[in-house]
C-alpha cells in the first residue's frame, strides 16, 4: 500500500507529541525511543529492523493496554512510523504484517467511533490520511469526520459553551478536537465543514478562559503538563495561516493566548478579550480576573458556575491552583419537612465589569418558597462570595398571591423554621484547617492559599446558630426563621491570612425600626487593613440604612474606607 509522503523529521515530531500526551511512564519511554529512531535513522537495514521491532512492540502493548487513550496513542505513533518507512521506500520484511495489524486496530477504532466515542478519532485521522488506498480507510475517513462533527454540534452552543461538567472535562474535550484538527491540517485539510469550524473556534475561546496563568489545565491535584493544553494556545495563535487553514482568531484573543503561554510580544500591549463568559441558556458562566497581565492583585482568579443540573458545579481557582471543584450541594428543611427544587435553575441576574462580577440563579422550592444562589467576584481584592438564600417567591409567581404579605417590607413573615446545610467541595490536593476558637477555615497545600469565613454565623465558635466545618468539603449548617441567607466569604489573597481578621452581622434599619434577619442582613468583614460591607435584602427592596449607608437595592457590596465611608463596588437593584 502506498503511503502519503512523510518526512522522517515530521514523523519523529508527531510520535514525540504522542509520547508527551501519554500518562503512562512506560508508554512515554517506548514512544520517545521510536521518535528518536525515526528522526535520526540513516535508512540502512539495521536501523529499519530496529524501528520495525519497536513498532511491533508498540502494537503488542496497544493490544493489551487497559487504557483506551494509551492504546490509540500507541497505534497513532506506530502509524506515523510505518508511513515514513513506506513513503521513504525503506520498509523491511515485516512492514506488510505491521500495516495489517494497524489496519486491524483501525477496524476496532471504527467500532468505538460508531458507538459515539471519538477518543480514537486522532488515530483514525492519521491512518486514513496517510494510507488512502485501502477501501476500509476510505470508509473510516468518512466516519471520523461525521463523528467529530456530530459531537461538536451536540456539545457546543452558538455562544461557545461546551456542555460538559467541570473545566477538566470541558478543556480536555476541546483540546482533543484541536489535536484532531491539527493532525488533519498536517495531512490534507480540515476534518469538518465550515459550520463545525466556527463552533470549534467558539469552544476554543471558551476553553482558553479556563486555563491557569501559565496556560495549563488545572486539576484537583495541581496543574497538568503543558502538552495537555499546548494545542489550544498554538491553535489560537496559528489558526488561519495558509490555504484552507480554517478560522483565524481575533487579535485580542491571540494576545491573551501569548500571555498565557508566556510568549508575549512588544506589540501585545493592545486590547485583550473580555475575560468573562456567560451563556444563560447553556447554564455556564466563567468569571476571570484577567489574562495574567500587570495590575492584577490576585493573579488568575477564576470562577466557573455550571447550573444545568439540579446540583450546580462550582470551581474557584487562583493562579495555577484549584481551591474549589465539584458539585455545590445543599439540603433544606422548612417547618421540619425536606424541600427539593421544583424546577430548573434560571438566571435571575448577571452583571460584570472590571471591578466586580455578579451571577444569581434561582429555582422554586414549592409552597411559595424560592431558592436563590449567587456568586460575587471582586477581582482586584481577590474575593469570592458564594451564598444561598431561601426566600418567598414574589406574588407574580404561581401560587404566590397568598404570600404577598411576606414581601410587604415590614409586614409579617412566615414563621417556619429553616434548616440549611450547604457543602462547597474543595479540590483534591487542598487541605483545610479550622481555627481553634473562631470559625474561619484556612486553605492550604504546599503553601497557604486563602481562607473561608461563614458570614452568617458568629465569629466565635461559642456562638449558636449553626456550624462551619471542613469535613468532605466546607460544610455550612445554618438555621433561621421565615427566610435565610447563608454566605461563605472566600479571601483568595494569601497575604491577608494570619493578619487581623473579624466579621460581624450589622444592624439594618427601616424607618428607624431595626429589622430582623428574615427581612434583611448586613455584614462587616475586616481582613488585614481592608474592610468590606455586604448587604442582602430577603424581602422587597426598600430604602434602608446599614452602617450609616442608605441602601434601596437587593444586594450591595462595598469597601469601607478608613473614615467609615462606604465606597460602593457593586449594587444589584
Amino acid at each position: 500500500t502506498t503511503a502519503s509522503r512523510v518526512k522522517a523529521r515530521d514523523a519523529g515530531r508527531r510520535i514525540r507529541a504522542a509520547a508527551d500526551a501519554s500518562d503512562v511512564l512506560e508508554v512515554r519511554g517506548r514512544l520517545r525511543t521510536l521518535a528518536r529512531q525515526v528522526a535520526r535513522s540513516p535508512g540502512n537495514v539495521r536501523s529499519v529492523t530496529r524501528i520495525e521491532t519497536v513498532i511491533g512492540a508498540c502494537l503488542d502493548e496497544a493490544a493489551s493496554c487497559e487504557s483506551p487513550r494509551e492504546r490509540w496513542l500507541l497505534d497513532e505513533a506506530a502509524t506515523w512510523a510505518i508511513a515514513w518507512l513506506a513513503s521513504a521506500r525503506r520498509a523491511g520484511v515485516t512492514a506488510g504484517s505491521l500495516l495489517d495489524r494497524i489496519l486491524a486496530e483501525g477496524a476496532r477504532a471504527d467500532h468505538v467511533l460508531a458507538d459515539g466515542d471519538t477518543a480514537p478519532a486522532r488515530f483514525l485521522l492519521v491512518l486514513t490520511r496517510l494510507f488512502r488506498e485501502p477501501e476500509a480507510c476510505r470508509r473510516y475517513a468518512e466516519h471520523v469526520s461525521t463523528g467529530l462533527t456530530k459531537e461538536i454540534e451536540s456539545l457546543v452552543t452558538s455562544e461557545g459553551a461546551v456542555m460538559l461538567p467541570g473545566s477538566i472535562a470541558l478543556v480536555g474535550r476541546v483540546a482533543h478536537w484541536t489535536e484532531c484538527r491539527d493532525v488533519a491540517l498536517a495531512t490534507g485539510g480540515l476534518p469538518w465543514d465550515d459550520d463545525t469550524e466556527r463552533a470549534w473556534a467558539a469552544a476554543v475561546a471558551t476553553a482558553a478562559r479556563l486555563l491557569g496563568t501559565r496556560g495549563r489545565m488545572l486539576a484537583g491535584s495541581g496543574q497538568l503538563p503543558a502538552a495537555a493544553s499546548a494545542s489550544l494556545l498554538e491553535a489560537i495563535e496559528n489558526a488561519g495561516r495558509g490555504k484552507g487553514a480554517g478560522s483565524r482568531f481575533p487579535k485580542p484573543l491571540r494576545r491573551a493566548a501569548r500571555r498565557l503561554s508566556r510568549r508575549p510580544r512588544e506589540e501585545d500591549g493592545g486590547r485583550l478579550p473580555a475575560a468573562d463568559f456567560h451563556d444563560a441558556t447553556a447554564g455556564l458562566t466563567i468569571i476571570r480576573s484577567g489574562w495574567g497581565g500587570p495590575g492584577e492583585s490576585v493573579a488568575g482568579l477564576r470562577v466557573l458556575v455550571d447550573h444545568r443540573e439540579h446540583t450546580p458545579w462550582l470551581e474557584i481557582a487562583v493562579a495555577d491552583r484549584l481551591l474549589v471543584a465539584g458539585p455545590w450541594q445543599f439540603r433544606v428543611r422548612v417547618g421540619g419537612r425536606d424541600r427539593t427544587l421544583q424546577g430548573p435553575w434560571t438566571v435571575a441576574a448577571w452583571e460584570s465589569d472590571r471591578t466586580a462580577s455578579f451571577l444569581e440563579i434561582t429555582a422554586p422550592l414549592g409552597d411559595g418558597m424560592r431558592f436563590d444562589r449567587h456568586v460575587v467576584v471582586l477581582p482586584q481584592a481577590g474575593i469570592v462570595l458564594a451564598a444561598d438564600a431561601i426566600v418567598a417567591r414574589p406574588p407574580t409567581d404561581d401560587g404566590g398571591a397568598e404570600h404577598a404579605a411576606v414581601h410587604a417590607g415590614n409586614g409579617a413573615a412566615r414563621t417556619d423554621d429553616i434548616e440549611y446545610v450547604g457543602t462547597i467541595p474543595l479540590a483534591a490536593a487542598l487541605d483545610a484547617e479550622p481555627a481553634a476558637e473562631t470559625r474561619e477555615i484556612v486553605l492550604y497545600d504546599t503553601t497557604t492559599r486563602g481562607m473561608a469565613l461563614p458570614l452568617g454565623l458568629n465569629e466565635w465558635r461559642t456562638g449558636a446558630g449553626g456550624s462551619f466545618e471542613a469535613e468532605g468539603g466546607l460544610t455550612l449548617a445554618q438555621t433561621g426563621h421565615g427566610r435565610l441567607y447563608a454566605p461563605v466569604w472566600f479571601d483568595c489573597d494569601a497575604s491577608r491570612v494570619g493578619g487581623p481578621l473579624t466579621w460581624r452581622q450589622l444592624t439594618v434599619a427601616d424607618t428607624r425600626r431595626i429589622l430582623p434577619a428574615w427581612q434583611a442582613v448586613g455584614y462587616r468583614v475586616q481582613a488585614g487593613d481592608e474592610q468590606w460591607l455586604v448587604y442582602r435584602t430577603l424581602d422587597a427592596a426598600r430604602n434602608r440604612t446599614v452602617l450609616g449607608c442608605n441602601v434601596s437595592c437587593d444586594f450591595l457590596v462595598g469597601r469601607i474606607r478608613p473614615r467609615g465611608m462606604v465606597s460602593r463596588i457593586l449594587e444589584i437593584v
